[in-house]
C-alpha cells in the first residue's frame, strides 16, 4: 500500500517539507516547482506503527528521503532506483525506513522514528530536517507533522 501526501509541521502549519535535491527542509510553499518537490509517496500504511519510505511522487522520480549519517543525521533525498551494489541497497534502504508513531505532543499526528536509530526522529531544526533525539517541548513539536492531500497533481 503507498499513498501520496504532503507533510506540514505541526508548529509551522505553512511549511511544508520540500524535498532540494540534496538537503531537505520545511519551508513555505510559493510555486508548482516548491508544490512537486512537497509532494511524496508514503510506501507504508498509515497507522501507527507502520514502516515505510517517503519517495519523491514527482520527477526526478526514484529518490527517496534517507539519513545522511556521513552529514550530522541531516536528512537528503538520494536516487536510490539504479542502485547495483546490494550492500549499498541495503544500507540506503535502512536509512530511509521509518515508522509512523503517535506525535508525543500531538497525538493526533505523526511523527517518523528511524527503523535503524530508533532514538531519532525526523524533525526541523533552522528549518532543515535531520534524524535526532526528541526531549524538551520544542523537539517534540519540531518532530510532529501533519498529512496533507498532496500538493501536485498526479
Amino acid at each position: 500500500m503507498s499513498v501520496r501526501l504532503s507533510l506540514f509541521s505541526n508548529n509551522f502549519p505553512d511549511h511544508f517539507i520540500i524535498d532540494r535535491t540534496s538537503g531537505v527542509d520545511i519551508a513555505k510553499v510559493e510555486n508548482d516547482l516548491d508544490r512537486d518537490n512537497a509532494t511524496f509517496e508514503w510506501t507504508g500504511g498509515l497507522g501507527f506503527g507502520e514502516t515505510g519510505q517517503l519517495l519523491r511522487a514527482t520527477a526526478p522520480l526514484g529518490f527517496c528521503l534517507r539519513i545522511a549519517t556521513f552529514d550530522d543525521f541531516r536528512i537528503h533525498s538520494k536516487f536510490f532506483t539504479g542502485i547495483d551494489d546490494p550492500d549499498v541497497a541495503d544500507e540506503v534502504r535502512a536509512d530511509s525506513t521509518f515508522a509512523l508513531v503517535r506525535a508525543e505532543i500531538d497525538p493526533n499526528h505523526f511523527s517518523f522514528r528511524s527503523v535503524r536509530f530508533p532514538n531519532r526522529f525526523i524533525r526541523h531544526r533552522d528549518f532543515k530536517l535531520f534524524a535526532e533525539r526528541v526531549n524538551t517541548p520544542p523537539e517534540l513539536q519540531s518532530a510532529c507533522f501533519r498529512f496533507n492531500p498532496p500538493l501536485a497533481d498526479q
